[in-house]
This record gives structure tokens, sequence and C-alpha cells, in this order.
């Protein structure tokens, strides 16, 4: 079972308690955060404020944030925002801020390095979170589409995974004896041809006859069988 990582993805209801009668920029970086998960932006961002007052004092322990107004702009990844601070019920004060943002997306990577030709098993990976526009189209994101599979190369640690680094686990190797079955209708013919390409489980394998020198295509049933059936 993988391990998950644990990340805060600020589900408690805004307005926010603050201890002690004081906020500053971490208590407005978690309000902020909630506004994003509360309009359905994103559940996990990592984001900095760069404008607008971010300290505040009142001799009131009881007090709160209510963000507002929340705008994001994608493409420069920056937001604007009202925060309201509340002191026992009162509000005293109000300032309008502006930051980064960047939606964040859980991919997974290898724990150890991984050798080339190994299959990949759960054990092998770990949960790690990047800033979604740093992901390429061809990374690997999900666990169920790593594990099972086999390496093409080594895969280093800590280090993301793409569709060029991983096949399905080769069962039937190039040059390797088949024994290919034909169906048809109640038929059925067996015959030893020859692989001329490696292959894994359920994929479809150009063979080769020796005797004939014709060539078939089969679907590879098992390390050492492949089938063409004919409905």
């Amino acid at each position: 079972m993988l391990k998950l990582v644990v990340v805060l993805f600020a589900l408690l209801f805004v307005p926010m308690d603050v201890i002690a009668g004081k906020v500053n920029n971490v208590d407005l970086v978690k309000a902020i955060k909630r506004e994003f998960v509360e309009q359905g932006i994103a559940n996990v961002v990592e984001l900095e404020i760069f404008g607008g007052k971010t300290e505040f004092e009142t001799t009131d322990d009881n007090v709160k944030i209510l963000i507002s107004n929340l705008k994001t702009d994608i493409d420069s990844n920056k937001f604007t925002s009202t925060a309201e601070i509340f002191a026992d019920g009162n509000l005293i004060e109000k300032t309008e801020l502006l930051g980064r943002f960047f939606i964040m997306k859980e991919v997974y990577l290898p724990a150890r390095d991984i050798a080339k030709g190994e299959i990949v098993k759960s054990e092998d990976l770990k949960s790690s979170w990047i800033r979604e526009n740093r992901i390429k189209n061809d990374v690997v994101a999900e666990a169920d589409n790593i594990i099972g599979k086999q390496t093409v190369r080594l895969l280093k640690t800590d280090k993301v995974i793409t569709v060029r680094d991983l096949r399905d686990e080769v069962i039937v190797k190039k040059g390797q004896e088949v024994t290919v079955i034909y169906k048809n209708k109640g038929l059925q013919i067996t015959s030893k041809m020859e692989a001329t390409e490696d292959a894994g489980k359920g994929k479809f394998i150009k063979l080769i006859n020796p005797k004939s020198n014709k060539d078939v295509v089969a679907k590879v049933i098992d390390k050492n069988t492949a089938e063409i059936k004919v409905e």
C-alpha cells in the first residue's frame, strides 16, 4: 500500500480563528488557500503575498479572517483578494492583497533508484506535490499507470517518470520460439513460430514461420503462447 503524503488541504471553514489577537502573513496565506478550495479552483496551492498589509494586532483574542473577492489570472499566476480582520465580531481592518499562486499536482516518483528492466512495485514509489505548470505532457503521474510496468532505463530517485521510461513487461522476446494457436469456428491448429520482436501480455506481435518464411500477427497469451482467433 502506497504511503500517502499528508498535505494540508485547508478544508476548515472561513472565517478562520487566529490565536492571541495577532494576524500575520502565514495566517492570511492559510485563509486564502481555504478560499481557493471553497471556489473549486484547486485543492492544493502554493502561494505568496507580495502586496497589501499582512501584519495586524489587537487586544482582543477572538480574531477572525474573512477572505472575499478572490480573483485569479492563470496566465500570470497572480491573484487579488480582500481580507477583512474581525475582533469580537467587529471589523477592525480591511486590506487588498496581491500575490502569486501555483496549483500543485500529486505525482508519484521513484523512492529509490530502479534499475533498467525491473518491474515497478508499489513500494518503489512515493507521493510528491509539484507545480502543475512544471509537469510536461509526457510525465506519468498516477501510480496505477506505473506499477507493474517494466523500466526501459534506470529511474533515479525523486525524478519524474515519463512514458519513455516504461513499457509493458516483456514476456516474449525477439527470436524466441512461440506456440501459435489458430482458432476458427471450432477448428484449432498449432504451430511453432519465431517472434520477430519483444512483446508483453495481451499485445499483438509479429511472428515468422521458419519453414515457410511466412509471417503472422498474433496476440500474446503467455510467455510461450500466442493466439490467432478468427470469429
